[in-house]
């Protein structure tokens, strides 16, 4: 602790003394450097010298490039989320650090500093500089006309500065502001004198421990004491002052707190950051290793309020969450997305942020495709097909032949492989385009793909937000993602997808699907899904993200959007507990080879505030999906109770405003269904 707990210090204003302390040195600086180097001439030859010194070249410090750690943000830009880089560091100016941070380290490693040319914290941090090795005399040499040439540049607090961001301080801290975190969990700047004792008597070993407390008590309390006897020595403290000194309280080193946080589920999050940032032309094309080690501040889109819940939600290894205890085959995974700015407020594509994705996929550094969160989404994708439907003309209130079991030969389904419900639908045997949305039914959605074509239905979810497909793997093949933003429907259908889109056979995204309903939330305005805000460093800006302008193209009209959202808010599973509006859509993936068992359930859907995808499935090889009752899931069980509990309560958590969906208009040919109406 300090001096007796609000005891004061005795404190000595510095600056008159250094720069008394700088005068003297000037006087004496020439003739010391010439002793130095007549020295090292004796050993190494005058010629090689005087060569070393005229050819040498030393990357001064604002050339120098120090891996330096870059810090990922939530939205809140204070909030921070993940650390990267190879090496934890984060550059401080001299000016912040308080007057006995400095002085400690210059009376731990080189007291003579403020008064010799070519001292050892300058030939140390020349070594760091250039990789020089020292092992032999003509290394030794060049090392200290290099630290002549450091000290003929720049001023002693400038070279201190360049030190104290470079020196190594143990436990995987580089720089003086990663070593207070380190060890004191506190910046640079709010160091008291006992810490920097403690921080500047750990650099003469830092990879052992030695004089660190926690390692070695003893030692570490030598070391301190001598430490303060030498400030007492230069006059950075006083004796009284120095007499009541004591090695403070010092953290235990964790490896973990110094990590990444890449293991945790917004790992994936940082994932998906980066891969956009390679994108961008401010970072397309550096080398590996480019953004981590930049020393970047990275303010995401992610709202830390919003991910916290979806967590609280989701992830099932918290208690409370509605996949806790549930059968260990199960996965949840959801995306939440702003309508309107595309911003990703919340993301969980698993538990293990270095992990499977199963919310979405990203380019690896390595230029590799990674993330398994493409599924097929089953009756979900009928809000495609249903706002293609309205786009073309034809009305909710069309009426549509509705049996459980119906032939499409023209499409590939004949009397063998017909095309069949297994859901009770009071409207049959003949629907309303909006009752067969409600029921989610197959035969009524899959004949209006057929009407539509497939090309239309693609056309219409590749303009509203997804901009992947997969085609199913073959036995033996891996399957193949089809990029929908270099394609447009009819190059893509009816090969490899057919009329099988209106079923929802082919894989998307959870990510994809959120950004969808993000668009009807919009009023069918689109915005691309990303997850970064803002990039700065050294306070300047670097990267920004692009929103969409009034001139953004619309997707469907307003008209159209009444009407598909008003369709969606029927879906009894989607209504929320405070009554709020809400607009949903169930669906389920079946197991393969099965007619009833599902792999795969869903729930999309959006208020006025906020969409969100949810898909629940296998988290490994497809088993049947059963919850810890034994009753099959489907997407108006978990995933919808995910979708409700999550809007329930992110709306008063964000403070968000209740917002009312418009009255349907009921545009489009009622006459335009394959069914007259019933009688």
């Amino acid at each position: 602790m300090e001096p007796s707990e609000g005891a004061p210090t005795r404190r000595i204003d510095l600056s008159e003394a250094y720069a008394a302390v700088r005068r003297r040195a000037r006087a004496l600086r020439r003739r010391r450097i010439i002793s130095s180097v007549l020295a090292t001439v004796v050993m190494a030859g005058v010629f090689s010298i005087v060569g070393v010194y005229y050819v040498s070249t030393i990357p001064l410090p604002d050339a120098l490039s120090l891996p330096t750690t870059t810090t990922v943000y939530y939205s809140d830009g204070t909030t921070v989320m993940a650390r990267l880089g190879s090496q934890n560091r984060v550059l401080v100016d001299f000016d912040t650090l308080p007057e006995h941070v400095p002085a400690a380290v210059v009376a731990a490693e080189d007291p003579g500093f403020w008064f010799d040319s070519a001292t050892l914290i300058s030939r140390q941090y020349a070594r760091v500089a250039t990789e020089t090795d020292v092992s032999s005399t003509g290394g030794q040499a060049r090392l200290l006309v290099m630290s002549w040439k450091l000290e003929d540049t720049y001023a002693k607090e400038e070279i201190l500065e360049f030190y104290l961001n470079t020196v190594y301080f143990g436990r995987g801290a580089y720089g003086i502001e990663a070593a207070a975190h380190a060890y004191f969990a506190k910046d640079a700047a709010d160091l008291s004198v006992a810490e920097a004792i403690v921080l500047a008597g750990v650099i003469e070993s830092p990879g052992d421990g030695r004089f660190d407390p926690t390692v070695d008590l003893l030692t570490a309390r030598r070391q301190f004491a001598m430490i303060a006897e030498r400030m007492v020595t230069v006059g950075a403290i006083d004796q009284a002052t120095a007499e009541l000194l004591q090695v403070p309280k010092v953290n235990v080193y964790d490896p973990a707190v110094f990590q990444s946080g890449l293991d945790l589920p917004t790992g994936l999050v940082v994932s998906h950051v980066l891969a956009e940032l390679r994108r961008a032309e401010a970072f397309r094309g550096r080398p590996p290793g480019y953004v981590e080690d930049g020393g970047f501040a990275i303010v995401t889109t992610v709202d830390p309020r919003a991910q916290a819940l979806l967590e609280q939600t989701a992830d099932e290894t918290i208690g409370g969450s509605l996949l806790a205890n549930q059968p260990d085959n199960l996965q949840a995974a959801a995306v939440v997305i702003e309508p309107g700015t595309g911003r990703v407020l919340a993301y969980y594509g698993g538990h293990d942020g270095t992990g499977a994705d199963y919310a979405g996929w990203f380019y690896a550094a390595s230029g590799a495709e990674a993330g398994y969160g493409a599924h097929p989404p089953g009756q979900t994708f009928d809000v495609y097909t249903l706002a293609a439907a309205l786009d073309a003309g034809i009305s909710v209130r069309s009426w549509w032949d509705s049996p459980e079991t119906k032939q499409f030969p023209a499409s590939g389904r004949p009397a063998a492989n017909p095309v069949k419900d297994h859901i009770a639908a009071p409207c049959r045997p003949t629907c309303s385009l909006a009752e067969a949305t409600t029921a989610s039914l197959n035969v009524p959605y899959f004949a209006l793909t057929e009407k539509l074509g497939a090309a239309k239905v693609i056309d219409m979810a590749r303009a509203a937000g997804i901009d992947s497909m997969w085609v199913p793997e073959s036995a033996g093949d891996v399957r193949q993602r089809v990029d929908l933003r270099q394609s447009t429907g009819a190059a893509v259908a009816p090969n490899p997808f057919g009329t099988e889109v209106g079923l929802g056979d082919y894989p998307v995204t959870v990510l994809d699907q959120a950004n969808g309903m993000a668009t009807f939330a919009a009023r069918g305005l689109r915005s691309e899904a990303h997850f970064v805000r803002r990039v700065t460093k050294d306070y300047s800006m670097v990267y920004g993200e692009t929103l969409p302008t009034a001139a953004a193209v619309r997707v469907l009209s307003q008209d159209e959007v009444a009407d598909l959202t008003w369709t969606l808010s029927q879906n009894p599973s989607g209504q929320l507990p405070d009554g709020r509006p809400s607009a949903t859509k169930t669906g389920v993936g079946r197991l393969r080879n099965s007619a009833v068992e599902t792999a795969h359930a869903w729930m999309v859907g959006y208020t006025g505030n906020l969409a969100m995808a949810v898909w629940i499935g296998n988290e490994e090889i497809e088993f049947p999906l059963k919850d810890r009752e034994g009753a099959r899931v489907t997407g108006a069980g978990l995933p919808a109770g995910i979708y409700r509990t999550f809007m329930a309560a992110a709306h008063d958590r964000l403070g968000l405003p209740r917002v009312a969906f418009g009255d349907p208009i009921f545009t489009g040919d009622p006459d335009a269904g394959d069914a007259p109406p019933p009688v």
